[in-house]
Parts: structure tokens; sequence; C-alpha cells
């Protein structure tokens, strides 16, 4: 008996080692792809023709590790807030329309750049841990004077931004804002409302994220620093662009897996817009897929929109910023 035992000892040790052996190679040798240039992700309608004139000095606040978080200002009612967050690869600057578009809706609003982006953090595309997003939300409520209970606060945010929104709205720091909007929402891999490869704007190294996630359930948060997503543009890593995602900033930015229950645990009025010809995401999927969770959800489908559309066409900003005044009781 002391043989066998011996023995199925020796032989888990055996398949533990190489299921590590496994993991180690898929987590070195699988990397995200190269993916070509997609207009549908990164051209914002009109861009070429802001006013640069127009766009607030970048400010910035001091996260708890003492990093920089970044900002624009854009002054409105004093008890009226909006924290607007950007979408994948981009930057507070690229919300320029949809900020103006709300600060003339009366909001004051801010558009930060996450961490990883736009100068926020310390490095371009990568967190120091999984949930620093949601720490780094806490501290620029904070420090930007926010945190005053007359002060009426929206967390909106487009695409991953809005992805966020939801993960913000559905998790423990969800009593940080009355109310929240996502715009065109990116809700999860296995989301009717996501078309494959979001409409081939993200290549992902899923072998990668799986061997990652599995050494993250077991409470070893090893190499999460490593990229595992990819997307379509050939911009570089720049205080502008942020083309490659870590594991911990990918999955700081989500909704968790069990994405369902999640979105059905959101406390505040939720309103998620989206337009009708958005080629990353599956418009006419939002509501039937997340109305039934929650009866705190509303979806508005915005005609004839695209997916940059919906921060850049005056049309869809006009819809959004109308959107906001309701949700925020005017």
């Amino acid at each position: 008996m002391k043989k066998f035992i011996t023995g199925v000892a020796l032989l888990l040790g055996v398949l533990a080692f190489v299921a590590a052996g496994a993991t180690t190679a898929v987590v070195a040798f699988n990397a995200p792809s190269q993916v070509p240039a997609l207009a549908a992700g990164e051209s914002i309608p009109g861009i070429s023709q802001w006013n640069r004139a127009e766009i607030p000095a970048q400010q910035s606040v001091t996260a708890r590790d003492g990093a920089p978080l970044t900002y624009r200002l854009y002054p409105g009612r004093k008890d009226r807030a909006i924290v607007l967050v950007h979408g994948s690869s981009g930057t507070g600057y690229t919300m320029h329309k949809l900020a103006q578009a709300l600060q003339a809706a009366g909001g004051t609003v801010y558009t930060i750049s996450l961490r990883g982006h736009g100068g926020s953090g310390t490095v371009n595309g990568d967190t120091s841990y999984k949930g620093q997003l949601d720490d780094d939300l806490v501290d620029f409520v904070k420090a930007a004077g926010l945190a005053d209970p007359q002060v009426r606060k929206t967390l909106a945010g487009f695409s991953s931004g809005g992805g966020f929104v939801l993960r913000t709205a559905s998790g423990p720091n969800q009593a940080l804002f009355n109310d929240y909007l996502a715009i065109s929402p990116y809700i999860a891999h296995d989301s009717p409302t996501t078309k494959p490869g979001s409409g081939g704007w993200a290549s992902v190294a899923v072998p990668r994220v799986v061997a990652l996630s599995i050494l993250d359930g077991l409470g070893l948060p090893w190499f999460q620093h490593l990229p595992v997503v990819r997307f379509a543009t050939d911009a570089q890593p720049s205080a502008n662009r942020t083309p490659v995602y870590s594991y911990r900033l990918a999955a700081g930015l989500q909704l968790p897996l069990d994405w369902r229950p999640a979105l059905a645990r959101i406390r505040e009025p939720t309103l998620i817009v989206v337009g009708a010809k958005d080629e990353l995401f599956n418009a006419e999927a939002y509501a039937p897929t997340l109305v039934p969770l929650n009866a705190k959800i509303a979806v508005t489908v915005v005609p004839e929109q695209t997916h940059l559309g919906m921060i850049g066409d005056p049309v869809a900003i006009a819809a959004i910023a109308a959107a906001w005044r309701k949700l925020a009781g005017g």
C-alpha cells in the first residue's frame, strides 16, 4: 500500500510538472498577432476638422502609488459631474466632441485617460495589478473633489470604456456614481452583442489568456504584464495611442467572466446607447440580452450611426447628450 501511495504521489507530481511546463510554454510563446488596420475602429468622423484651440489643456492628479492620472476639464454646472472614459487604444483627447456636447447640456466633464494610456500611469498598455483601474477611479474621484454628496455624478464611457462603466456599475465601487452611461459598450467575448474578433478590431492571444486566467484563479498573478490583446491599428505606443494591452490591463477593464450575474447586481440607473450600424458590435442584441437581466438597465439605439460615429457625428453626440440629461434628471 505504501508503494502504491508513493507511486500515485509521484504520478501526480509528474502530471503537475507537465501541466506547469505546458502552461509556461503557452504563456511564453503565444502572443496576439498583428492585424490589418481597421478604419471602423480608429477613424473618428470629423476629427481632422476639430479646432484644437478648443481642447482644454491636459491636467493630472496623483494616484495612491504616486503615478499621474491625466484628464481634461470641461467646466459646467458644479452640481453635475461626468467622468468620461475613452475607448480601446485611445485617450481622453478622443472624447472631445462628446465632452463638449455634454458640457453644453450642463455637465462638468472630466475626460480621463486610463492608466496605460495618454500619460496616465508609468507603462504604456499595462497596469501594476489587475484591479488597479478600479483603484485609480476611486483615487480620481477623491482628488478631483467629486466625493461631495451634493454633486450628482455620472460615469460615462465608450466601447471598452463603456465596458469599464458596466464593470464599475456592477462592482464594489458602484456607489461612487449616481448613474451610469455606457456608449457602444464591450460586454464580453461570448456575449451576443459582440461580433467575432470585435468586427476585426482586436486580436486576442486566447491560449495565453486562458493560461494566465488559470494561474490567477490559483492565486498566482504571474506573467500578467505580458500582452494578450493587439488592436487593428498601425500606431506605435505613445502618449496618444496604446495599441497593445497586457493581461492585467485588459482584465481590469472588463466585466468578469460571469457577466450576466454581474450585470444583475447593478443598483443605479444605467443607460446603454449604441449606433444601429455599429461595425464591432451587434446593436440589435443589446436590449434582448441585457434588459431582462436587470430593470435598472435601459437601451437606446441611435439610427444610422456607426461605432466611432457615436463620438464624432453631431447627430449621435446630440442624442447622447439628451439621453444624459434625462438620465441625470435634467
